[in-house]
């Protein structure tokens, strides 16, 4: 058994609430790990066709789709060509967001678990490009999902791609995974409690180690490696982040534009809430 479909991307768009509703559809398989990332990380690729099966060999015959999540795969170069010569008819689903909310989640996921030394404004200095570096700060190429979209569109043809909006996750969930069963060739009419619900939402440990080098970033390029499992321990509390200040976000808002408006040509609808 081999997927018939993947959720490609992107990260911190929802992605994970995709994931666990799939899994409750009684027609589709997924297994219990998100983030498979066979074709994006090259160690993994190199166990070849039968170790990725392996993934899937819980998956029982009556499934009418089975299929994997990891957001990597949208941004990678190389990941769509390497896609396509195992699974050249495969369904592939992004799931996309305002990318200046997506930027600046990311920014603070790196935060928490005591990864991202720099201030936000600071990352942008050193990392603000349209190309995607595998290894590097991904903060802002991972938002120019129309380039990522038409690497693909090189490999796979236009039907074989269904591109859904996080805001429409959030504002009106049961059309948008109808939508997504539509394409899958499951039941649209499945419905769950987890449709509704937040799932990967900022959440902190509540400890005051953690809190003083989450405050104090500048201080995280100290705390060694095997000190982290330590520190990123306790009860898990949320936590409401600092707004991105309004220059930071102007900035972005322009960069970003350009490949937005083409995003929107691509997908024949306007995105306003990605406006502002």
């Amino acid at each position: 058994m081999i997927p018939d479909f993947l959720v490609i991307g992107a990260q911190r768009s929802g992605t994970t609430s995709l994931f666990q509703v799939m899994r409750r559809h009684p027609e589709i398989f997924m297994p219990d790990v998100k983030e498979v990332n066979f074709f994006f990380h090259d160690n993994h690729y190199r166990r070849g066709v039968d170790y990725y099966r392996s993934v899937f060999a819980e998956a029982p015959a009556r499934a009418q789709a089975v299929g994997e999540a990891s957001p990597g795969y949208i941004c990678k170069p190389g990941v769509a060509r390497r896609i396509h010569e195992m699974l050249p008819t495969v369904k592939l689903i992004a799931v996309l967001r305002n990318p200046v909310d997506r930027a600046y989640s990311q920014y603070w996921d790196n935060r928490r678990f005591l990864a991202e030394p720099l201030s936000f404004e600071q990352a942008m200095e050193v990392a603000l490009t349209p190309e995607y570096r595998h290894g590097e700060r991904g903060y802002f190429s991972r938002g120019v999902y129309i380039e990522q979209l038409e690497s693909y569109l090189e490999w796979f043809e236009r039907e074989q791609l269904l591109v859904l909006v996080f805001e429409d996750l959030k504002q009106d969930p049961e059309a948008t995974f109808e939508r997504c069963f539509e394409f899958l060739g499951v039941d649209p009419g499945f419905r769950c409690p987890e449709m509704t619900r937040a799932s990967n939402s900022a959440m902190t440990w509540d400890n005051p180690l953690h809190a003083f080098f989450l405050e104090h970033n500048r201080y995280q390029r100290y705390v060694p490696k095997h000190w982290i499992k330590q520190v990123c321990r306790g009860p898990l509390v949320k936590r409401r982040y600092s707004p991105m200040s309004a220059e930071a976000r102007e900035r972005l808002l322009a960069f970003y534009g350009p490949y937005n408006r083409r995003l929107e040509e691509f997908l024949g609808r306007k995105l306003p809430a990605w406006e502002r």
